[in-house]
């Protein structure tokens, strides 16, 4: 009886100690995050791109690339409300006032405030939304951006809920951000600088971690269900080997 009881528990803590094992991914796993998202054009303006952001406890690596759109500077944002799932506008029906643009606010309610400036140099936050001056500048009808910031916690554990958005569209040919119609955000600036012309919505990248399983690709690197499983059925080969034991020893009394 002695040996039969400590037989079983040897096999429940091999089994335990299986159990923890198909667990220690999971656990390993840190807080670094890697985001991305493909521009698709708003305002009928062929722009098109793509954007990586990688997260590192609240610093922010972002890497876009933006072409199709003219000359000239292009303001950029992370917009979004966390916890809220965001979508990029598509057609006309959030155009309120008829004027066949939806406008940076008739797309706040599919695509969130500002949370993030993505300037060139000096402030990211939603204070330098409208310092137009600092942001990049197309040439050959393209651009790349890459820069590193500081975010508040919870943005940077908010990312998921983001959507990148790229403004400035020269409606009219001329060279310039022009015209008679003003922004919907400020009378000091003419609508074509602020109108958005492509959005993205930040979606988490695949990947396969060491050791791990790409996600979609029949798991996922925090997905420890095929191990817990194989966990148990080992022990459970561990429990039955260690009472067929016990009964032949029976046996040969």
């Amino acid at each position: 009886m002695k040996n039969s009881t400590r037989l079983a528990a040897r096999a429940l803590a091999t089994s335990t100690l299986l159990l923890a094992a198909a667990g220690g991914p999971a656990l390993a796993q840190d807080d670094d995050q890697e985001y991305t998202g493909t521009l698709a054009p708003m305002n009928d303006s062929g722009a098109s791109g793509d954007i990586t952001v990688s997260v590192s406890g609240t610093t922010l690596d972002v890497t876009a690339n933006v072409s199709g759109v003219a000359d000239l500077v292009h303001a950029q944002h992370l917009h979004g409300e966390i916890g809220v799932a965001g979508s990029c506008p598509s057609g006309t029906e959030l155009d309120e006032d008829g004027d066949g643009v939806i406008n940076t606010v008739e797309g706040v309610p599919n695509y969130g405030t500002v949370k993030a400036s993505l300037t060139t140099a000096g402030d990211t936050s939603d204070a330098y939304a409208l310092a137009i001056e600092s942001f990049p500048v197309a040439e050959g009808g393209s651009y790349s951006y890459t820069r590193s910031f500081e975010v508040s916690e919870d943005i940077a554990g908010g990312v998921g809920d983001l959507l990148f958005v790229v403004h400035g569209a020269d409606v009219d040919g001329s060279g310039e951000y022009d015209g008679d119609a003003l922004s919907a955000l400020s009378d000091d600036l003419p609508l074509e600088a602020t109108m958005p012309i492509a959005c993205a919505r930040l979606v988490l990248a695949e990947s396969t971690p060491t050791g791990g399983v790409a996600a979609g690709a029949g798991g996922s690197a925090g997905d420890t269900t095929g191990g817990v499983a194989v966990a148990a059925m080992l022990g459970a080969v561990v429990i039955g080997g260690a009472a067929l034991t016990t009964n032949r020893r029976r046996a040969t009394r």
